[in-house]
């Protein structure tokens, strides 16, 4: 073998070991879609032609491999994909011209451009909030609407709800681990300088999986690995206006309000309080419905996945006629 060939060899191992630690799941696959301007990454579940098809769009910092264990117990009924949002993952990077309505229509877009018919819109945080829009202000695109813990807002319109569990979306809340920092105690921000954000790729995955397992004990060791992958893919916008890009779509206004078709709210565990607040903003749906998880946090789906999973089910099915 050629000195080249074998110092070109070399400098693969790094990144062929690291692939290695977390591999898709069998029979899944990843592609990359032209939508809105950009390259779209997204993962696909085991194809399954002529059942419903499933697009799911996740939160901030996370990629489309952090629906891993969810869709694996979905994808015998439904044909998922599962998206890199702008700025995460395999996805193109936030640019200075996106705005509040960019990640809306990144969802439009790879739907109309995949030729996908009416699918099932599930959303996680910010992709919550994504897919509410979506079904808000796009109607004709989604029989469906799933949302796991997005942020809420009263009926009067008052300030949003706070959510146990939500990150705090101020740009100053967060900062990289400082040097000297305990390997399984890295934080992660999802907004900084660009320096801030690029140290936090460059923490070691096993450190990453060790600070997911000690925040995370209820999370399966496959989501952990997802998580700690996700933070080292992530982008993060590295200008304010860019930022834009994310707290815009969050901006949900009276989305609720708008959403013609059948969906649900999975909320986080929290006080009576919240959850009146947060069942006094859901009240406002012509066809839906919120449902409260006692023990769950934020990432409900990992915290509670058999439980979420159920849920799901029980919703869909009574959608069967309806969905296509």
């Amino acid at each position: 073998m050629r000195l080249k060939n074998i110092l070109g060899l070399l400098l693969f191992l790094p990144t062929l070991a690291f692939c290695q630690k977390v591999n898709i799941p069998d029979g899944w696959s990843d592609a990359y879609a032209f939508a809105n301007g950009i390259r779209i990454h997204y993962y696909r579940a085991i194809p399954q032609p002529g059942k419903p098809v499933m697009v799911m769009v996740h939160g901030v910092t996370d990629n489309g491999l952090c629906w891993a264990t969810l869709a694996e117990k979905l994808q015998e009924r439904f044909d998922i994909y599962m998206l890199d949002a702008r700025g995460h993952g395999l996805s193109d990077p936030f640019t200075n011209t996106d705005n509040g309505e960019t990640l809306v229509k990144d969802v439009v877009e790879f739907v109309k451009g995949m030729k996908l018919q009416n699918p099932i819109l599930v959303g996680h945080s910010m992709g919550a909030a994504t897919v509410m829009r979506v079904g808000a202000e796009y109607p004709t695109i989604g029989s469906a609407i799933i949302m796991l813990d997005p942020l809420l807002r009263a009926r009067s319109g008052g300030p949003s709800i706070a959510a146990r569990g939500v990150p705090d979306r101020n740009p100053q809340a967060q900062k990289a681990a400082p040097a000297g920092t305990p390997n399984n105690r890295l934080s992660v921000s999802m907004f900084g300088n660009p320096e801030t954000l690029v140290s936090q790729n460059n923490y070691s995955f096993e450190d990453l999986v060790a600070t997911g397992h000690r925040q995370n004990p209820l999370w399966g060791t496959t989501d952990v690995q997802y998580w700690a992958l996700s933070k080292k893919q992530y982008h993060g916008p590295y200008t304010a206006e860019a930022s834009q890009a994310m707290t815009g779509t969050m901006n949900i206004g009276n989305s609720l309000t708008k959403i013609n078709v059948p969906a649900i709210i999975l909320k986080a565990d929290a006080s009576p309080e919240v959850r009146k607040s947060n069942d006094e903003a859901a009240a406002v749906m012509p066809k839906g419905k919120l449902i409260h998880m006692d023990g769950a946090g934020h990432n409900l789906h990992h915290d509670k996945l058999q439980q979420t999973t159920d849920i799901l089910l029980e919703f869909l099915s009574s959608l069967k006629n309806s969905i296509h």
